[in-house]
């Protein structure tokens, strides 16, 4: 049986993944099986897809990792002993089977997470292993590191690494938390060695809680051939988590987001198989203990507010209310959708996978379509517009099994508005649109069906609008929430 990680309220419907055992060999968050997950050591990329890193930090044309092998030598030349993990795609096909849970999934954001081994002589299991031996979310020295050495994705409005405590034991029994340790390496940051582009490039990922560690991992890195300027270091805050192999220690991981490719193709090329090597390092004597300093946190932004564009979105609210006169309008409430992983992590409360990069204002849960004419209209500033965000989006959730339904981006909000304000001077910055049982040939209206995990959300049952809003280009970090105006959701019946 999986173990499934409960959400406690709208503002928890952050992410995808919810740790189980996994029978079929490396499932992941999200109950998912990895019975499809991507490459393992030196797998390769898709036609398409991105290269992965060769010999001298180059991208390889045949998309191997070539470079890995010499790698491995150079870290047991530090004095590591070396394992292979895997570096794989969540595969949530199977949530909605019972006893499972999507746990808020992203419908318009893939994920992957980092999957590795047991530390040399651990005796006690790390939560969720598969069959392989490997898990997402693992127990770790405060010595160790793992390493991604590979490419970054196509050209996307998005990507990070995410490093989290994944849970932690409270006096007899072990609690999910699932809590940001630290600000996420996201595209707008992350070394790739110079380039122009941060994509589709060679980059080499080093999580570990240790300077020590990182000064030789890295040292490694650059004798095996991997450019200096494109290894990147994420901390597991040894001041947030208690780190080590045994029983009472807390379990931490990477997780891996990207978010609307430029080119689906290649991005589907990428998914498919992940380039790249995983690997989990372990010094073969214990040195002297050198604690990494815990992150800053990256400052946002107050001076560009949205606050000049609430008057049109009024105006909008109030054309879309009068375009409807035969219902009855009611503007429901959206929370802020500010989660606070330092105080999950204190608290040992659960913080569902929390994102620096993205605030999650939603809808409190309630039951979405009483009736078959029920429906909604979703509006807002396209945050894109205002340079508040690289994108934003809003989802539809069942609360049976926390699936992410359905998503629309701003990738698709232009014009919109222009449905209900054809002449308003800022419809173009704002967007509206439908969720309704049935859109017929409407445009700008997402469907709904009558159904259950994963497609749709059944008659009569609990469901949220859950919005993000990812990542301000001025700050590389979420938006400050108070900059923003609050997407609306007006239900009508």
């Amino acid at each position: 049986m999986k173990r499934v990680w409960g959400v406690a309220g709208a503002v928890c419907l952050t992410l995808a993944s919810c740790a189980g055992d996994d029978e079929s060999g490396g499932g992941g968050a999200g109950g998912a099986s990895g019975s499809g997950g991507g490459a393992g050591a030196g797998g390769s990329a898709g036609n398409g897809g991105a290269a992965g890193v060769g010999a001298g930090g180059a991208a390889g044309s045949s998309g191997g990792a070539a470079g890995t092998a010499g790698l491995e030598a150079e870290l047991g030349a530090q004095g590591f002993d070396v394992q292979s993990g895997k570096f794989r795609v969540l595969d949530v096909a199977d949530c909605c089977a019972a006893g499972k849970s999507c746990s808020g999934n992203n419908p318009a954001s893939p994920y992957a997470a980092f999957y590795s081994p047991r530390a040399p002589g651990q005796t006690v299991a790390n939560p969720s292993e598969g069959t392989d031996g490997l898990s997402h979310s693992v127990r770790l020295r405060p010595d160790e590191a793992l390493i991604y050495a590979g490419a970054t994705p196509p050209s996307a409005k998005y990507f990070g690494f995410t490093p989290y405590l994944m849970d932690k034991k409270d006096t007899l029994i072990r609690k999910p938390v699932f809590a940001s340790l630290s600000e996420t390496l996201n595209n707008l940051v992350i070394q790739v060695g110079g380039g122009a582009s941060a994509y589709e490039q060679p980059v080499a990922v080093v999580a570990t809680a240790d300077a020590g560690t990182e000064t030789k991992v890295k040292a490694a890195l650059v004798a095996a051939g991997y450019a200096a300027t494109a290894i990147n270091t994420l901390t597991f805050d040894p001041k947030l988590a208690k780190l080590g192999v045994a029983d009472a220690d807390d379990s931490v991981g990477v997780l891996f987001r990207v978010a609307l490719f430029d080119d689906p193709s290649k991005g589907k090329a990428y998914l498919d198989n992940p380039p790249g090597k995983l690997l989990r390092v372990t010094p073969k004597s214990a040195p002297t203990p050198n604690p990494l300093p815990s992150p800053p946190s990256r400052t946002k932004d107050t001076s560009l507010s949205e606050s000049g564009l609430k008057s049109a979105l009024d105006a909008l609210e109030a054309a879309v209310i009068a375009k409807f006169p035969g219902k009855n309008a009611k503007t429901m409430f959206v929370s802020q959708g500010q989660p606070d992983p330092v105080a999950c992590i204190q608290n040992i409360t659960f913080c569902a996978g929390d994102n620096r990069d993205t605030n999650y204002p939603s809808t409190l849960p309630q039951v979405l379509f009483s009736t078959p004419s029920e429906f909604y209209v979703v509006i807002g500033v396209d945050h894109t517009k205002s340079s508040k965000t690289v994108y934003s989006s809003f989802s539809i959730y069942a609360m049976d099994h926390l699936v992410g339904v359905a998503s629309v981006t701003s990738k698709d909000y232009g014009g919109s508005a222009l449905d209900y304000l054809p002449s308003h001077p800022d419809a173009p910055k704002l967007y509206a649109w439908k969720v309704a049982r049935d859109c017929g040939a409407e445009p700008h209206c997402l469907a709904i069906p009558d159904a259950g995990c994963p497609t749709g959300v059944g008659a009569g049952k609990l469901g949220t609008i859950t919005f993000r809003t990812y990542l301000e280009p001025k700050t590389a970090t979420a938006p400050n929430i108070g900059t923003l105006v609050l997407d609306r959701v007006i239900n009508f019946q």
